[in-house]
């Protein structure tokens, strides 16, 4: 039987443990498996793969340092874009202060700008700089610091398809999770967050003050990864259900010509243990039918510039930032609920916040006015 297509960019099927296995310490000096060198045991290293004093390698780093770079009394990046120099006649700084100037006379112009601006994505990794990795690996106790060595593989996770928008829709990039060659798939499901693991099922108009006690996460534990031929099934609960075992009874069918599909157990496979293609989208799949491409970039071996404490990890990296779904009426706070047949919105859904929703839809002593169905919305901004 054929197996399932490759994307056109993916490369070659590669086993995460022979890479790792294959890595060759002395490609760094001061890399050294199992061991966690400082500053002073790199410079040690160096000084003697190449053939120069300590005093020296230390007088290069002051010279060709970073501090170099900048000249004397030179102004912050913050401050260089908003101090325009008055002794300086250019066209383009003439321009820039026309527009700060704009943009302080006007509030409804400053946010417009400001939103026309805004990031599409949310960079977590300037919180692990190179100092603050430093300090971290200081205070981290022995008990929680990585094991070297290992590889970093970094997973990207689309948001989930939409079947209503067919299959023209733009999957966009979600997370960006870096995750260690040692840890379990399960690990990485655990940290991959979606707005619909909040969901909760039913008419709630007839008492909106209803405090749900479990959600959607909590009641449908079931998940798989689909990577290269095989399912990985989440069933750590009891009552979690193998997703996979519909897909591979339809896949049986020889006129498909689709196949063979294997089955393992996501808790009890390490990424270690995969065979996976860099660039390949594959599939995670929880809460029956909601579908995420996930695709592995990059592997890489782990070194004293990462965060040295294994709690971080899987470390989200990168998180897409969200447009708000606004409160149709007041067009200020995000939205709560979605009410659909309600005679105040022309569309259908409608979208409302907390007090609008209450204000129109109930009298004053809570009752239900008028023929509608409400659920409750959670908005993947103000939520995730």
């Amino acid at each position: 039987m054929e197996k399932l297509g490759v994307h056109r960019d993916a490369l070659q099927p590669m086993s995460v443990r022979g890479f790792l296995e294959s890595w060759d310490p002395s490609a760094i000096p001061g890399m050294d498996r199992g061991s966690v060198d400082n500053e002073k045991a790199m410079l040690q290293t160096f000084s003697s793969e190449m053939g120069i004093p300590v005093d020296t390698l230390q007088e290069l780093n002051i010279v060709c340092g970073e501090s170099t770079l900048k000249c004397n009394n030179e102004p912050k990046l913050s401050e260089m874009f908003q101090t325009v120099p008055a002794d300086v006649n250019l066209m383009s700084l003439k321009m820039q202060q026309e527009e700060l100037e704009r943009r302080q006379q006007s509030t409804t112009y400053n946010t417009f700008i400001k939103r026309s601006m805004r990031m599409k994505k949310c960079d977590f990794l300037m919180n692990f700089s190179p100092n603050a990795v430093k300090t971290n690996e200081e205070n981290c106790p022995k008990e929680f610091r990585v094991h070297h060595p290992d590889v970093v593989i970094t997973v990207h996770i689309h948001q989930p398809n939409n079947a209503q928008l067919g299959f023209n829709m733009k999957l966009a990039l979600d997370q960006t999770i870096l995750v260690l060659g040692g840890e379990k798939l399960t690990d990485l499901r655990d940290k991959i967050t979606c707005v619909n693991d909040l969901a909760l099922a039913g008419d709630l108009s007839e008492n909106p003050d209803f405090t749900p006690e479990h959600y959607a996460k909590d009641i449908y534990k079931s998940g798989f990864f689909y990577i290269e031929g095989c399912f990985f099934n989440d069933l750590r609960d009891s009552s979690a259900h193998d997703y996979s075992q519909i897909i591979i009874d339809w896949a049986k069918d020889p006129d498909r010509n689709i196949g063979p599909m294997q089955t393992a157990s996501m808790a009890d496979t390490s990424f270690l243990d995969l065979t996976l293609r860099l660039g390949q989208p594959y599939v995670y799949m929880h809460q029956g039918d909601c579908e995420h491409l996930i695709v592995f970039s990059d592997i890489r071996i782990l070194n004293h510039q990462d965060p040295q404490d294994i709690r971080d990890y899987p470390l989200v990296t990168h998180k897409r930032l969200k447009n708000q779904t606004k409160c149709r009426v007041c067009q200020m706070h995000a939205s709560r609920w979605m009410a659909y047949n309600s005679e105040h919105s022309p569309e259908n859904p409608s979208f409302f916040c907390e007090q609008c929703f209450r204000a129109l839809h109930y009298d004053q002593f809570g009752k239900k006015i008028g023929s509608f169905q409400a659920f409750r919305y959670f908005d993947s901004s103000a939520v995730i």
